[in-house]
């Protein structure tokens, strides 16, 4: 039976896992961090990384909820609009902004967790940072200088971040340039989630969804899970980099930015998340920590190209047509799977003929 290595246990690599597993495929997911999940990360029930999913034209990860028995809920708009300038607070309606937006119940951190489950026991392998890939002979090296073999091999961590592992034979000049063409979407931002015992700001006819021209947070949308008990605000911050290193000094403001823009009960949140992807080093190099202008066109075809007969590679940053969003890794994890899969019959094919 061969054997694949996914590098990542973010949901991209989770899915190539539980699709080979669910073939019959022996595998085993290495992991930099403590936990599965990447950019997926639920606290407390709300999502500090990706949250979004659109269900209306993005039938993956539509179907794999379905699959795995996860709801989906529509993100509430209802109330009104909440808009400051330097001159101050307005309130009053405004056109719905995220459309048929809906989040994962229980946050996209139970998905991850759901993916996990599936795998067999031990199939993922923490506090593996990767540092060196050898595509020639199927072979990884991690940070401790342990190696693992594989038939083959699934890259499923950002492009920059694999761009600075030690490659045998080295990246070509046009894979490299397209691994570093584009920031990994996400890892220059900041979110920050507000968690209270109700939501108060619903009761008073807002919903929650607001636009600011101060700061510290620029735009921030209603949370809540009302089926889970969750109330909860959400907001991304719009500070620069530098401007972010202060974590204390930055919750103080955005405290006091919810009581502007909401009421004084936004004063004493039950807690106060802060996520800065831009000081995670498994998500986020030193070029991420400027953010583009507007949505990359992800999706460069050397990044998906895959490295002979055993290298493959599979990543939100990958999709075309979903770069950087949720649909985006579930669409490139299971193609990553499908060509392992693929290669996987072509060879026993051959040795059957031999």
């Amino acid at each position: 039976m061969s054997h694949t290595l996914v590098v990542g246990a973010g949901l991209a690599g989770l899915i190539a896992a539980r699709q080979l597993a669910l073939a019959g495929q022996s595998v085993t997911v290495l992991e930099a961090r403590t936990r599965v999940g990447g950019r997926a990360l639920t606290i407390d029930g709300v999502d500090l990384g990706p949250a979004w999913i659109w269900p209306g034209f993005q039938p993956k990860v539509t179907a794999l909820l379905a699959e795995l028995g996860l709801a989906h809920i529509p993100q509430s708009e209802d109330g009104a609009f909440v808009y400051e300038t330097q001159q101050g607070v307005q309130r009053g309606t405004f056109p719905s902004r995220y459309g048929d937006a809906a989040r994962v119940q229980g946050g996209v951190g139970a998905l991850a967790e759901a993916l996990h489950t599936a795998l067999p026991e031990d199939c993922v392998q923490f506090d593996q940072e990767v540092v060196a890939l050898d595509s020639d002979n199927g072979v990884v090296t991690t940070k401790t200088e342990q190696t693992w073999q594989g038939d083959q091999i699934i890259v499923a961590v950002p492009p920059p971040i694999a761009a600075a592992w030690v490659a045998v034979p080295a990246w070509t000049g046009p894979r490299l340039a397209a691994m570093t063409r584009w920031p990994t979407w996400m890892a220059a931002h900041a979110k920050v989630v507000a968690i209270y015992d109700r939501p108060f700001w619903a009761e008073a006819g807002l919903s929650g969804s607001a636009v600011s021209q101060v700061g510290p947070l620029m735009e921030i949308a209603d949370q809540s899970d009302p089926a889970q008990g969750v109330a909860a605000l959400f907001g991304f911050v719009g500070w620069p980099d530098a401007a972010r290193a202060d974590a204390a000094a930055l919750k103080e403001a955005v405290e006091a930015q919810l009581v502007r823009l909401f009421s004084p009960e936004a004063a004493a949140p039950r807690a106060l998340h802060l996520m800065d992807w831009a000081r995670e080093p498994f998500t986020a190099t030193n070029a991420d920590r400027v953010p583009p202008h507007g949505h990359p066109p992800y999706g460069l075809p050397e990044l998906s190209q895959p490295i002979g007969t055993k290298v493959f590679f599979a990543g939100a940053e990958l999709s075309r047509t979903n770069g950087g969003l949720i649909e985006g890794a579930v669409q490139t994890g299971l193609a990553a799977a499908a060509s392992v899969l693929g290669q996987s019959a072509h060879a026993h094919a051959t040795f059957a003929r031999t």
